[in-house]
Order: structure tokens, then C-alpha cells, then sequence
């Protein structure tokens, strides 16, 4: 009796077939390919006829012989191996060289969900992904990236990869299409770095660069490398955190807001503090403090999503003056930054901005005052799923240790 063969899923077929067309485009063969990286000619060819499925991690090689991959295939295969936990992202480790559908009306999600390569794609689809960031985006600020992170991957890699495959209405729309799912892979790349998964979210926020680059939008490209400057300080492997954080604020410079403009300005005066060129940092800031706190109710939807208000800059330039030295200026702007975000609408940020704000304040002696801003966020430190809030109870427990005991007794009576 023979063996009954299995067809090939069509999101194989299409995945292989632009692989394919990756090789092609570089002028190789299969067997120049098979000899660069480690997988038979055999095995190539049946990823880019579709009888094996391509894993993230045989993409990144792809890319890595070939160049470049187009951004949809990157992006849906990088998903996939988020939400399967595939070894390749689970032991992901950070690289210096180098998705709620139950939160959204059911006919937004109904529309997404018949989409497929003949479906014309209007605005009503984008603003349905849209709402679904959104509603993720709520859900991170208060329960914390662990919440909701596989649903956000299972979303790029299933229906947000089906409609930037799609036909649009125009080119306006395919436009949106892309600046949606970019701010998507920026908000799952945050997620996984909230959780203290670093080689994934780094992933994903090249993901946002390139979708943001195919949507062409002004600053929306930029705005993915600013993240992806300012991230590789937080990992300390700040290597090209600089020439990130320039070239963003350079190319943006004229084509954002000024109040747009600030939130690169300040990345790169983070960035050269930093890494130790503390003039280059203050000649930054002095761009900076004019508009820290300006009004921000210009800011375009890719920007707001993420730094909805002057608390984002005030934060950065506390950064910046911490790196300096300037312990003083650092406490009053990350104080300022700590106020301004809503308990109720940015729970974990305010968590952790109180954490941070009293650390600067033992460090400046002023011991009672950390104290209290300590006592009444410590408790909301502990009930998000976020790693950045684990690290900072483990530091206020360095010097408050009966705080935290505090919270634990509570704890183990409730229990």
C-alpha cells in the first residue's frame, strides 16, 4: 500500500516560493546555497516548493546567504515560531549585529478572517487591525507583556500576514496596511522585552523596521530604529546604539512634528551619554528640554501608540542625566514623567517609574522620600506579568526589604 502523500499548506507554497525567489534574485543555485548554510540541497528544495514548511530560523539563514527577505514572510514565519515555541526563538539569545482577537468586535475580527490572496483590501480592514492593537496595547500598559503575547504572534503570523499578501484598494491603503502591521511587530517586539525575552524582541522590532519601510511613511521606519537603539542600551550591548539613534533622528528631522521630533532627539542624547560623549549628549538635550513638555497631540498614530505623551521624553532625559552624572536632574525629570502617566490607563509604567524615581532618591539620600513613593507601588509591582517589574521589586528590596516582606505576608494570608 503506498504511501499517501500530504499536500502542501498554501502558506508553505507562498513562504517557498519567495524564498526562492530570495536565492534567484542573489544569483545561486541550490547547491551554492546548500554549501553556505547547514541544510541539504535536498531539504532547501522541498522548503521552496512548500512540501516542508520554512521555520524562522531557516529564513534567517536565507537572509543571511541570500539578503534581505521580503518583510511579510519574515514577519509570519517569526510569529509562527513565537507561538509554537519553536527551539530556534526559545533559546533566541540578543544579536548586536544584527498578537486580542477577543478584545475586538466580532465583525472587525470577521473581516480579517476572510481575507485571503483574492480579497481587496479597504480601510476597514486596516482599521480592524488597528483596534486590535489597540486593545493589546491597553491590555499590556496594565497587566503586563507576559498578558497576551502568543495571541499577538498568532495574529501577525495568521491574519495580518493573509492581508499584506492581499490585493489593495489602492496604494493608500497598502500604505496603512503596512504602517499597521509594523506598529504590531513594535508592540510584540515590546511585549517580549517587558517579559525579558531580548533575542525575541529584537526580532521583531527589525520586523517593524522593515514593514515600516514598505509602508514609506514618514518617521514610521525611523521611529523602529530608535527603539532598536534604545534597546540595545537596555541589553547593554550598545555597540550601534548611536549611529541608530542619529541616523533616525537625522532622516526624520523635516518630515515629523516637532513634538515628534523630540522623541528621537532624546534618544540619541540617552544614546551618546550612555556610551561616555557626554557633550554630544548635552547638545542633544539642549535640542530636547525646550519641548519635553510641550503639547503632544500631534504626534501621528505610530508615535502616540507608544509615547502617547510627555512622559516618554521626560523619562529618556532622565536616562540621559543619570548616564551624565547629574543625579539631581535625573530624579525631577523621571518624578515629572512618573506624574504624568494615569494609574488606571498605565499601570505597569507608573509601577515602575515610582521604582525608579525612589531609587534615584536613595541615591541622593533622600531615604524617606523613596519610601514613599516605594510603599504604594511595590503592591501593583507584584501582580504584573512583567520581567522589568520583577527586576525593580528585587531592587527595592535591597534597601526596603520590609516592604516587600510586606506584600509576601499579605500574599500567604490571602492564599
Amino acid at each position: 500500500m503506498g504511501r499517501r502523500s500530504i499536500e502542501p499548506s498554501e502558506d508553505a507554497v507562498i513562504t517557498g516560493a519567495r524564498l526562492r525567489e530570495a536565492r534567484e534574485s542573489a544569483g545561486l543555485s541550490l547547491s551554492q546555497l546548500a554549501g553556505m548554510v547547514p541544510y541539504s540541497r535536498s531539504m532547501l528544495g522541498h522548503i521552496e516548493t512548500g512540501v516542508r514548511a520554512a521555520s524562522a530560523e531557516v529564513i534567517a539563514w536565507y537572509q543571511r546567504a541570500c539578503g534581505p527577505v521580503d518583510p511579510v514572510t519574515a514577519v509570519s514565519a517569526l510569529g509562527r515560531a513565537d507561538v509554537d515555541r519553536r527551539s530556534f526563538l526559545r533559546n533566541a539569545a540578543y544579536s548586536a549585529a544584527l498578537t486580542a482577537t477577543g478584545l475586538t468586535d466580532p465583525p472587525q475580527m470577521a473581516r480579517l478572517i476572510r481575507v485571503n490572496d483574492s480579497t481587496r483590501v479597504g480601510m476597514a480592514e486596516i482599521h480592524a487591525i488597528q483596534a486590535v492593537t489597540d486593545a493589546f496595547s491597553r491590555l499590556d500598559e496594565v497587566r503586563g507583556g507576559g498578558v497576551g503575547a502568543t495571541a499577538i504572534a498568532e495574529f501577525l503570523a495568521t491574519d495580518v500576514a493573509a492581508l499584506l499578501r492581499a490585493r489593495f484598494a489602492d496604494s493608500d491603503v497598502r500604505t496603512e496596511a503596512f504602517s499597521a502591521a509594523s506598529e504590531l511587530a513594535y508592540l510584540a517586539g515590546f511585549k517580549a522585552h517587558d517579559a525579558g525575552k531580548d533575542g525575541v524582541a529584537q526580532r521583531y522590532y527589525l520586523s517593524s523596521l522593515r514593514l515600516a519601510e514598505e509602508s514609506e511613511i514618514p518617521g514610521q521606519d525611523e521611529f523602529a530604529r530608535r527603539i532598536l537603539a534604545l534597546h540595545s542600551l537596555d541589553v547593554k550591548q550598545p555597540q550601534y546604539a548611536v549611529p541608530l539613534a542619529e541616523k533616525a533622528a537625522t532622516s526624520a528631522r523635516g518630515r515629523v512634528s516637532k513634538s515628534t521630533q523630540v522623541l528621537f532627539d532624546v534618544a540619541a542624547a540617552r544614546c551618546h551619554a550612555e556610551t561616555g560623549d557626554f557633550r554630544a549628549a548635552r547638545a542633544a538635550l539642549a535640542q530636547t528640554e525646550p519641548w519635553i513638555d510641550s503639547d503632544t497631540t500631534d504626534r501621528p498614530r505610530w508615535a502616540a501608540l507608544f509615547c502617547p505623551n510627555q512622559a516618554s521624553t521626560a523619562r529618556q532625559a532622565s536616562k540621559t542625566f543619570t548616564a551624565i552624572g547629574d543625579l539631581i536632574e535625573a530624579e525631577r525629570y523621571l518624578d515629572f514623567s512618573h506624574q504624568v502617566w494615569d494609574a488606571q490607563t498605565h499601570t505597569r509604567i507608573r509601577a515602575i517609574s515610582a521604582a525608579e524615581v525612589g531609587l534615584l532618591r536613595w541615591r541622593i539620600g533622600d531615604y524617606v522620600g523613596a519610601v514613599n513613593i516605594w510603599r504604594p507601588a511595590v503592591p501593583v509591582l507584584s501582580t504584573v506579568a512583567s520581567g522589568r517589574a520583577t527586576k525593580q521589586m528585587a531592587r527595592i528590596n535591597r534597601y526596603a526589604p520590609e516592604l516587600i516582606a510586606s506584600i509576601t505576608t499579605h500574599a500567604a494570608c490571602s492564599s
